[in-house]
């Protein structure tokens, strides 16, 4: 209560307002006082001094009770108003009551006026520090629903109890999700129904037991395309620690996930070439031996060929071993070649599959079929034959191994956009996705004797070529090499 109160007396008759202003002195209450006794002056004391507290008679010459709750509602001023004056009937109290006045005190009972007083100060001073409580709400509330109308992040609300409802998701939906923020609220689905399927289980578990911990959530765009976001979310719980609610935030960071892959992609290449390096080191001291072999198994097949006649029913054997022999020589010169030296060629993409096709046929274990399917018409390639053969038989062994209860092995070529395409095909076991895209890693390998260089390999040779190499596959339905190589020239 404020100390000394300010009091606007509306009363006629001086003595009754002297008792009133004594009274009140006399029961500990301070205050200073204008008597007024007509509308006019109410109203310009009103104006030049709004009163803490506004007593009046019932009935003056000049002025009511009635025209001083007009005035106070015409000022917009939430001042206690108290009735003070003599005998009236109920039925006009109760009236004056539920105009406005806060309460009625009788003149011949004026030790009720301070408790009253003190009363309706108080309660005044609650509903003016409610209001001013509530004002800064509004304001908070106003600021708060600007920041999220134009925050880069997307902001969400999710009532958990009784049952889960999206109160609240910000415009910034539109832009990061591709879905207006009004087709999202509601029934929780509507959200979550854009989220990746492998990640809706844990986000889920996010808003059932919140933690606080960022969460990498993948989302679905309109378009098709993966959108990246960090979620932050709260819970808001009862003093019981029941979940009521989740608030969060949904920061895209697609950006960044294609940034960090990109550099992780050049890291693994880097390693990629660094282990090759080695590699090609290595490969060069053990090829000199390997020609040396392959020499010798040619020069005897060639001494052999000498001496048997062409009926010899073993002669078209002892041939193969001759051309295995000389292309595997070929294949071993390469590797004494630096990678940057290949020399420039061009081959018959169909003249290279179906020659290597041949060479493998007689090797191919029980229930493998080999197929091919020649586009015709082809033009050469920018690649010379033994570097082709050679992408052709590592993807072609490398394929087998994935076979080996048996299958069906396609090798098809065609043609696009200035290039020739040659895909290799099997019914193997296939890979999954996480597999499938390190397969062209040197050394990776999921065989227990394999030496993961097949792919590497033959993908080195195509890019060296100006082409590209990639691969498709999913378990249980095979796996697909894809080769293109640019035309000669």
């Amino acid at each position: 209560m404020i100390v000394p109160i300010h009091i606007l007396l509306c009363e006629a008759d001086d003595d009754d307002a002297l008792r009133i202003v004594a009274r009140l002195l006399r029961d500990g209450v301070e205050a200073t006082h204008e008597r007024v006794e007509d509308a006019e002056a109410a109203a310009a004391a009103l104006r030049r001094r709004p009163p803490d507290i506004v007593f009046s008679d019932y009935r003056m010459p000049a002025l009511t009770a009635h025209d001083v709750v007009r005035l106070l509602h015409e000022a917009a001023l939430d001042i206690p108003f108290i009735l003070v004056s003599g005998q009236i009937g109920d039925e006009r109290a109760a009236a004056l009551m539920r105009a406005g006045a806060r309460d009625f005190v009788r003149k011949d009972r004026l030790s009720r006026l301070a408790p009253v007083v003190r009363r309706e100060l108080h309660e005044a001073e609650c509903r003016h520090q409610r209001e001013q409580a509530q004002a800064a709400l509004r304001e908070s509330e106003q600021r708060l629903r600007l920041y999220a109308a134009n925050a880069p992040d997307v902001i969400f609300r999710c009532r958990m109890s009784p049952r889960a409802w999206v109160e609240y998701v910000s415009p910034a939906t539109a832009a990061i999700l591709g879905h207006p923020p009004e087709e999202l609220r509601g029934d929780p689905g509507n959200l979550l129904g854009l989220v990746h399927p492998a990640d809706r289980d844990r986000l889920e578990r996010s808003w059932r037991s919140p933690g606080g911990e960022p969460l990498l959530v993948r989302w679905l765009g309109p378009d098709g395309t993966t959108v990246w976001t960090v979620q932050r979310v709260t819970g808001i719980r009862d003093d019981g620690g029941r979940l009521l609610a989740v608030e969060g935030i949904l920061r895209d960071v697609t950006a960044q996930v294609h940034v960090r892959r990109e550099r992780d992609r050049l890291e693994r290449r880097l390693r990629e070439a660094e282990r090759l390096e080695s590699l090609g080191r290595l490969a060069g001291g053990l090829a000199h031996d390997v020609n040396n072999l392959l020499g010798v198994i040619a020069g005897n097949a060639e001494l052999a060929l000498d001496t048997l006649p062409e009926d010899t029913p073993g002669r078209a054997g002892v041939e193969r071993i001759q051309q295995a022999a000389e292309r595997g020589g070929a294949l071993a010169r390469r590797l004494l070649a630096p990678a940057a030296a290949d020399p420039p060629g061009s081959a018959d993409p169909n003249a290279v599959v179906e020659g290597t096709a041949e060479l493998l046929r007689p090797t191919l274990a029980g229930g493998v079929e080999l197929v091919t399917r020649l586009a015709p018409g082809l033009p050469a390639v920018a690649i010379g034959r033994a570097g082709l053969e050679q992408v052709l038989i590592n993807v072609l062994v490398n394929a087998l191994a994935a076979m080996p209860g048996g299958g069906r092995l396609t090798v098809e070529t065609g043609r696009g956009d200035g290039e020739v395409r040659l895909t290799v095909s099997d019914t193997g076991h296939g890979m999954p996705a996480e597999v499938a895209e390190r397969a062209f890693e040197p050394f990776f390998t999921t065989r227990e004797h394999g030496t993961g260089l097949g792919l590497c390999t033959a993908r080195g040779a195509v890019e060296r070529a100006g082409g590209r190499a990639t691969l498709t596959s999913r378990p249980g339905s095979g796996t697909t090499v894809h080769i293109h190589l640019p035309e000669a020239r």
